[in-house]
């Protein structure tokens, strides 16, 4: 459940504003201090989790709050919420480890002021400034396999685009490698002898400048793994079946898998390892999952695979019907992973080319192509790399299903202030595919008592079928916080609902998608209370 602390007096519409916590991780069993950093006018700040075994409590200084987490808690992320009378903060990620978490000591930029750590090892610093580097010193043995993963800028949006680099004491580079994870490194080293490495950590901006050398600022803060015992990498699902990819993994290993939160999925880690994986909300029952297992061509499908050889490429088929649209979609690119995927559509008696495409949209490396079949008969849809790429990370998830026309409902923010003299508009993105051309009646849902909603319909064409402005009013809605949800229900010509419905979302990052939104409700001009008995956020599933 969301756990609330007590709110101070408030000042005059003064906006909560959080920037990053710090350090961005902390360790199961422990008791740590991190800094909120950003504008806090009235401290202390409430404080929302996703996760009721962790215990977030604020201290006496403003930013300053002390983090006490169960040795029995999952490893994964916890998900934070400030927020007072006013307003409320966006959600920002706290990474939980299953060991204890080292901070960087200044200096250590130097090869002979790196910092020593003791395998494995869980590191949060910062480059703080441009042209900083930090480097770790770690003993290896001959035969042992180092893995060293870098958390900064996917999921602590961190505007960076870090480095790795290993090398040996003298200066020699052993490794180097970056962008394995989106923008963020990881590297993979079978050491040959017993040795002492470093393992240096720098970085470029994120959105390249004029700037020549390392970045740095107060932003660009990370978290390193660093081992050479189990690390997981991803998941794929086979059934139901979740199989673990990743290094040093052993034979037989077992996932653990956490419950989902409020915010986020099940989170997959194995025993006694580093590195966790989000596995993805079902929407579907009626999906088959494959991997590497016989495909009898069951629509609709997700299949994953991973393409570890030059030039390979990997063909699923099915049984298309003379006339039905299908829908072939690979991830990859989206989730972090390195495949730049291509998709092939052809018929398999005759040989002929259907479709094909490699990119979605403009930036965006992942295929998807909509083809319709000629006649009955089985059709092949082939999975490849463009640019020959191999390897661990070239995972991808390809979802075959049959093309019907869809609507989805979309937002840009996932909290919002309904002030207490005009009514609060939430612009609503509406996308429509596959010739979807009902119109969509979106309200929201689960409102606190005394805060009202002006439906509003989307029409087929015209303004409205692309996107529409919800409107809420406070009226006399007591002051305090709670969460709802905006919903589409389609009705057909004569103006009846029929079955369909799409339910809003919010994409906190990639593979994580929010359908639950945050609605402060400030107090009246005359009212010098702050009560929170708005809505109470139901228990977590």
């Amino acid at each position: 459940m969301f756990a609330v602390c007590v709110l101070s007096p408030r000042t005059a519409q003064a906006q909560l504003k959080l920037d990053r916590l710090f350090p961005p991780a902390v360790a199961t069993g422990s008791e740590t201090e991190i800094t909120a950093e950003g504008k806090f006018p009235n401290w202390p700040s409430a404080v929302a989790c996703d996760r009721d075994d962790v215990e977030i409590t604020p201290a006496k200084d403003s930013g300053k709050f002390t983090v006490k987490i169960p040795a029995t808690a999952p490893p994964g992320v916890a998900w934070i919420r400030l927020h007072d009378d006013q307003s409320a903060t966006q959600l920002h990620p706290l990474i939980i480890a299953p060991i204890a978490v080292t901070s960087e000591v200044e200096p250590n930029d130097k090869r002979d002021a790196a910092h020593r750590v003791t395998l494995p090892a869980v590191v949060a610093g910062r480059l703080a400034k441009s042209g900083d580097s930090d480097a770790y010193r770690v003993s290896l043995k001959a035969g042992e396999q180092l893995v060293v993963s870098v958390t900064a800028n996917q999921l602590l949006q961190s505007p960076m685009d870090a480095v790795l680099q290993l090398t040996d004491l003298r200066g020699n580079v052993l490794a180097q490698v970056d962008d394995a994870r989106g923008l963020d490194p990881q590297l993979v080293y079978r050491c040959q002898a017993d040795q002492d490495v470093l393992v240096r950590i720098f970085a470029f901006p994120e959105t390249p400048n004029s700037t020549v050398g390392f970045g740095g600022s107060s932003s660009f803060v990370y978290v390193c793994d660093i081992t050479t015992g189990p690390f997981l990498d991803h998941l794929a699902i086979r059934g139901e079946t979740a199989l673990p990819f990743g290094h040093n993994l052993p034979e037989s290993c077992p996932v653990v898998l956490a419950p989902a939160t409020r915010v986020a999925p099940s989170t997959a880690t194995v025993p006694h390892g580093l590195g966790w994986f989000w596995v993805a909300r079902r929407d579907d029952d009626a999906v088959h999952s494959h991997h590497d297992d016989a495909f009898d061509g069951s629509l609709p499908a997700v299949l994953s695979g991973c393409i570890t050889e030059p030039k390979e490429t990997h063909t699923y088929s099915f049984a298309a019907v003379k006339g039905k649209t299908y829908r072939a979609e690979v991830r990859s690119k989206a989730d972090g992973f390195l495949l730049d995927s291509k998709l092939t559509i052809s018929d398999q008696k005759s040989g002929s080319v259907l479709a094909s495409n490699d990119d979605l949209s403009r930036g965006n490396y992942d295929a998807g192509v909509d083809f319709t079949a000629k006649q009955d008969g089985q059709v092949d849809v082939t999975v490849s790399d463009m640019i020959d790429g191999y390897g661990p990370r070239h995972f991808y998830q390809l979802s075959i299903r049959e093309r019907r026309p869809e609507c989805q409902l979309t937002l840009a923010e996932d909290h919002f202030v309904v002030p207490r003299d005009n009514p609060l508009e939430i612009p609503v993105t509406v996308t429509r595919t596959a010739g979807f051309g009902e119109k969509v009646q979106i309200t929201a849902v689960g409102l606190p008592p005394g805060v009202t909603v002006e439906s509003v319909v989307s029409e087929p064409k015209g303004d409205t079928s692309k996107s529409v402005k919800l409107k809420l009013t406070a009226g006399d809605a007591a002051a305090g916080h709670a969460t709802f949800q905006i919903t589409g229900t389609f009705v057909d010509a004569d103006g009846n609902p029929t079955e369909g419905k799409s339910e809003a979302t919010y994409e906190l990052r990639p593979q994580l998608s929010l359908t639950e939104f945050w609605l402060t409700i400030p107090p009246a001009p005359n009212d010098n209370t702050s009560t929170d008995n708005a809505s109470t956020p139901p228990a977590t599933p």
